[in-house]
């Protein structure tokens, strides 16, 4: 018999018990198999283990050594089946999200969700960081198309609008057409992001190359370019609500400016609990919480 985890309990059981039959009954397994394990751990040690006293045994010299021995494997094994279950049960609380859209409002969002799952530990993966999807739980995300695919949902439609300094002369207007401010100066996020490539996009369609005096990927750090009479900027309506407070914000009259929001999750492996918990819930309340926080902020 091969030195195992089974035979050293077995051993314990029978070594604190100092009675055969009632250790294999509290092993519930029968006394014989019980005695074979015993007579097999003796061969490959080549030690006697216990001595035989009437229906009573009792450990020998050699057999207390093993016991300390055993009984520090089997606490050294029983610590790490709990750290195994403690490292799963972590992994199924935890969700790794990577936000690179609508960062202003998510935190108080996953703030929400906390609320119904408090055991939900979150991890933010910064945008700038180039995670894969298979690595990243759930990634939050715009595009200019709709998308929808097996690992992809489109969230909802969201309009751009333009914002302009209050003092700006087209500030009063009820909407402006993109093509009449080819030739104004823009605020805008740097290459490589998606509202950049947008705006690039519908301002093609207009029939112009924007300008781009000034870059920045904070909703806020624009809000200040713009106020300050530095350029215009071409910003989402709902989810940068707070990116035109105080500024003029006009809809876009010669065509429809506007992107989506998207929720993917990696393609390999499978979702935690939470991942799970958190996807549904962003797909059943994010766009109805979007719209009653910039309602209430500044009703449209």
């Amino acid at each position: 018999m091969k030195l195992n985890f089974t035979s050293l309990e077995y051993f314990r059981k029978a070594a604190k018990m100092e009675h055969l039959t009632k250790a294999a009954e509290a092993l519930h397994i029968a006394q014989p198999a019980l005695s074979r394990t015993i007579r097999g751990l003796e061969e490959e040690l080549g030690v006697t283990l216990f001595e035989r006293e009437g229906r009573n045994i009792h450990l020998t010299r050699d057999g207390h050594i093993l016991l300390k021995h055993a009984e520090n494997f089997l606490q050294e094994y029983d610590e790490m089946q709990k750290e195994f279950a403690d490292s799963k049960n972590l992994q199924q609380m935890t969700v790794n999200l990577a936000i690179h859209s609508a960062t202003k409002l998510i935190p108080s969002f996953l703030a929400e969700f906390r609320k119904d799952h408090p055991e939900a530990m979150l991890e933010i993966i910064n945008p700038k960081m180039e995670a894969a999807p298979k690595h990243t739980d759930l990634t939050l995300y715009s595009s200019i198309h709709h998308v929808e695919n097996e690992h992809t949902v489109t969230l909802f439609r969201e309009n751009l609008v333009m914002v302009l300094p209050l003092s700006d002369r087209h500030a009063r207007l009820p909407y402006i057409n993109l093509a009449d401010f080819a030739d104004r100066n823009y605020i805008a996020p740097p290459k490589g992001f998606v509202l950049r490539d947008i705006l690039e996009t519908y301002c093609g369609k207009a029939g112009f190359s924007p300008k781009i005096v000034m870059e920045s990927d904070n909703p806020d750090t624009i809000h200040e370019f713009v106020n300050a009479g530095l350029g215009i900027a071409l910003v989402p309506q709902m989810t940068w609500y707070n990116a035109y407070s105080g500024l003029a914000s006009l809809p876009v009259g010669d065509m429809d400016c506007h992107r989506y929001l998207n929720l993917s999750w990696k393609t390999e492996g499978k979702l935690s609990l939470s991942a799970v918990l958190l996807r549904e819930y962003i797909i059943d309340h994010f766009w109805e919480y979007v719209r009653e926080k910039a309602n209430s902020e500044f009703p449209m």
